[in-house]
């Protein structure tokens, strides 16, 4: 009997793209009153047949631009933004000798503004989403757009053409966490839906050289909330897609943390995280 080989270790490298500020009191229930810096980051892997890719597009300066006026000016006075031109995506991919042309696929976790501010500096990328995700934003202008934590003008304007748009999961199901797709057919980057903070998120389980990881994007902003089982502040439930989804998925992720302690869950925007995971940018 022909046994399935292992899947491909991926050379994998996580960066920070800037960060906004977020009192911790909002991030996780009976947190701190204090600001916290929460990093959008973003992870660049490289698979040894499909070449290098994106976890996400993270921030970049023209989330500056975009958000000098209303109604999108509301988005910079909730989350005030600390960026830097050098921490963008397509600067910090040369710390590995690439360029725009070297990385061939996106994959976006949701299409809130702080994952895709990036995604126009890479033209000639395919890009991956849940199909629930784009039909939840797509056509959304002004107010009904920052509803849903989107700023259109920064998705790239032939994004359709470039983009494939993943139906619903019916793979293998990751335990407790529900079905999945296989991105490339050979275990790699395993997709899953994490609903809840933002329509078809997904987060993505990867085989790396660093070990496995699952990314978690906005499931939680914090890792605690997943080791506590605590959901953000109900006063966040004004700008999620579905509160009673987010506890849900936070304790899916904690039962499949305790079932998988080797695994290394890394939400999106979570400063410990940030701390001891990312390439720190010198």
């Amino acid at each position: 009997m022909h046994e399935q080989e292992d899947p491909p270790a991926l050379e994998c490298h996580i960066f920070g793209t800037g960060h906004c500020l977020a009192s911790e009191r909002h991030l996780i229930r009976g947190g701190r009153r204090v600001k916290v810096a929460c990093h959008s980051l973003v992870a660049l892997l490289r698979h040894p047949t499909h070449g290098w890719l994106l976890w996400d597009a993270g921030y970049a300066l023209r989330m500056l631009e975009e958000t000098r006026r209303l109604p999108y000016r509301l988005y910079r006075a909730i989350t005030p933004l600390r960026l830097r031109p050098e921490l963008a995506a397509v600067e910090q991919i040369k710390r590995w000798g690439l360029t725009t042309p070297d990385i061939g696929q996106v994959i976006i976790s949701h299409f809130h503004a702080d994952h895709i501010a990036g995604l126009r500096d890479f033209p000639r990328a395919r890009f991956i989403a849940s199909v629930s995700a784009y039909q939840s934003i797509s056509g959304r202008r002004g107010f009904s757009a920052l509803r849903r934590g989107m700023i259109p003008a920064l998705l790239p304007e032939d994004f359709e053409n470039r983009a494939d748009l993943l139906p619903d999961f019916s793979g293998s199901a990751l335990p407790g966490l529900g079905p999945t797709h296989d991105l490339f057919g050979d275990g790699s980057l395993i997709l899953v839906n994490l609903p809840g903070h933002a329509r078809g998120q997904i987060g993505m389980l990867a085989q790396t050289a660093q070990g496995k990881i699952l990314f978690a994007a906005d499931a939680c902003w914090l890792a605690r909330s997943i080791r506590e089982r605590k959901p953000p502040h109900p006063i966040t439930n004004l700008l999620v897609d579905d509160p009673h989804a987010v506890r849900t998925t936070i304790d899916h992720l904690a039962d499949f943390a305790q079932a998988h302690p080797g695994i290394t869950i890394i939400p999106s925007h979570c400063p410990e995280t940030f701390a001891h995971e990312a390439d720190r940018f010198a």
